[in-house]
């Protein structure tokens, strides 16, 4: 039986975060003895991690008075464009100790943190870093990444936009690491028994309800939304706009809720456990993303069949097929409304966006459990 160590930064609401959860919903423990580390406890999904994972929690370290004054410096001048998370690390690291436990594959599920701390404190015979972001548009510095990621057998990319992020900065510096591709685990039979459960508030029938599921920061472009429902209401449009998801970004988000005078027409419902629920009964959904590693909530929705707007990040042609499983969109509220417009107005897209998706087979849990099971050996 081999060992095996997931490491990621919490389990709280994220497309990273549900992949990992279906992974190990999957895993064979009969082949695998598995652990979980975390460096956050509490994650909404915590408890949908199997028992037979073994998990175990890290502490992030606390900056000392000295020690948070300097960082704060570093990140005002921050002249080399380092990402948060790898300034971060440059104070944290020498307060870890090497983990006791040697392990067959360790497995960062995630960028950053979850990647450092397994090259310096994970003792495996092999180690694969996954990446679900755009490298370049999340504004990590491949100088500070290379040395680390040359230390693992390989990187999973999660589409070929995220692989080709990353390419794109190791040619700069001239460098080659191994980059595969393996998308986001999802269980399209979990999340429609869960779309059943009943939600707390209830849309009114006689509106538009338009649902976006993210997280309140900057890289999912919810001032977006808010601009464009402005724009709507304006026009004279009955819509109500929910907002599934917590974030840094609420009380600038809210501020611009208040000034636009939309607050009977714009939600931010907050974190929800389950947010399956409001995308079943929404009549449109809606990603107003400026990057995104994959898109799974875009997948998400068009299992249950919705009309879906989403704006062109790189992967959005990886998950869309523009005109006939759903509408992409220039990043402006002006190019978003317009295809929310056409959804209201045209009954006959409608149906045929919503047609097209019914008739979709999706075969991707099995394909990604596939490459999976071939990778762990």
């Amino acid at each position: 039986m081999k060992n095996i160590v997931f490491v990621i930064e919490s389990l709280h609401l994220g497309g990273a975060e549900k992949s990992l959860v279906t992974l190990l919903q999957n895993i064979d423990f009969n082949k695998y003895c598995v652990d979980l580390i975390l460096f956050n406890k509490g994650g909404v999904l915590e408890k949908n991690v199997p028992v037979k994972v073994q998990i175990s929690y890290l502490e992030m370290p606390k900056l000392s008075f000295l020690e948070r004054g300097r960082y704060k410096l570093k990140r005002k001048l921050n002249r080399k464009r380092f990402h948060l998370a790898q300034l971060f690390w440059n104070f944290i690291q020498s307060k870890f100790t090497l983990s006791k436990k040697k392990y067959d594959i360790a497995i960062a599920y995630n960028q950053g943190f979850a990647t450092y701390y397994i090259n310096s404190f994970i003792a495996a015979d092999r180690k694969i870093a996954w990446l679900n972001t755009d490298y370049q548009k999340a504004g990590y510095n491949i100088e500070f990444d290379y040395p680390i990621y040359k230390n693992f057998e390989r990187i999973i990319a999660v589409s070929s936009e995220a692989k080709n992020s990353l390419q794109t900065e190791l040619e700069r510096i001239n460098k080659k690491l191994r980059i595969d591709i393996i998308k986001d685990i999802s269980d399209k039979k979990v999340i429609l028994n869960n779309g059943k459960c009943l939600k707390n508030i209830d849309f009114k029938k006689e509106k538009t309800n338009i649902v976006t599921v993210g997280r309140l920061a900057p890289y999912k472009g919810i001032y977006l939304a808010i601009e464009s429902c402005k724009k709507l209401i304006d026009k004279g449009y009955a819509i109500h706009w929910y907002v599934v998801g917590e974030g840094s970004e609420r009380g600038y988000l809210e501020e611009q809720i208040k000034r636009m005078e939309i607050a009977n027409h714009f939600t931010l419902l907050g974190l929800k456990e389950n947010p399956y629920p409001f995308i079943k009964d929404c009549d449109i959904y809606v990603q107003t993303s400026l990057f995104e590693g994959l898109g799974l909530t875009v997948i998400e929705a068009s299992y249950f069949n919705k009309p879906i707007v989403c704006t062109n990040f790189p992967t959005a042609h990886d998950i869309i097929i523009n005109g006939e499983t759903g509408l992409i969109a220039e990043m402006n509220s002006d190019s978003i409304i317009s295809k929310i417009e056409l959804l209201i107005n045209n009954e006959k897209l409608k149906n045929r966006l919503i047609n097209n998706l019914s008739k979709l087979e999706n075969k991707d849990k099995e394909l990604t459990l596939q490459q999976i099971n071939l990778l762990l050996g």
